[in-house]
């Protein structure tokens, strides 16, 4: 990828645009608009697009509520925005968990508002810190050794967090069959 071209793409990642809770659909979507809804609002990231037979899957698991004459409403349009983003990383079985957790502490849309929040605030603040240690030039050896650097930081700091937040999971886990026990 060229300088520009990745230089472009960190601009179109911070303009990223998610709507809070009070923005998402007042009205009940078909499976079609869903879709189109969420692909369209997360397609700057580049994930895997959201296709019905995972939305299908992820009912059939219990991850998300099933449609009420084949229409989702706002909190399960919520749930597939978290669920889209988290899956790039995660398992279904350990985004399941951490949704059980999240819903029951959080009121009415607070956690997703919470999420979405969080998700931006860690892009601006990681291409924030990525930009600094760079400078987008003409390739050299030493641009080149700090963007393979940056690699290497990028890629160690994600699988720690992958760690402790699936570490962080299992206690809360423990924790919640402690309490319910």
């Amino acid at each position: 990828m060229e300088n520009k071209q990745f230089t472009d793409y960190l601009k179109q990642i911070q303009l990223l645009s998610i709507p809070r809770w009070s923005e998402l659909p007042k009205f009940d979507l078909y499976m079609d608009q869903v879709v189109s809804y969420i692909n369209q609002m997360l397609e700057p990231l580049e994930f895997d697009a959201v296709t019905p037979a995972m939305i299908n899957n992820y009912v059939k698991s219990g991850l998300l509520a099933p449609p009420i004459k084949k229409k989702y409403g706002q909190e399960q349009i919520a749930s597939l925005v978290v669920i889209a983003i988290l899956k790039s990383v995660f398992a279904i079985s350990d985004i399941k968990a951490a949704f059980i957790l999240i819903t029951q502490s959080k009121a009415k849309g607070q956690g997703y508002d919470y999420f979405v929040t969080i998700f931006l605030k860690t892009i601006h603040d990681v291409i924030g810190d990525f930009q600094q240690e760079v400078v987008i030039s003409q390739p050299t050896k030493d641009n080149i050794v700090v963007e393979a650097s940056n690699l290497v930081k990028l890629a160690c700091s994600t699988v720690v967090q992958r760690i402790i937040v699936l570490k962080l999971l299992e206690k809360l886990e423990t924790q919640q069959g402690t309490k319910e026990g």
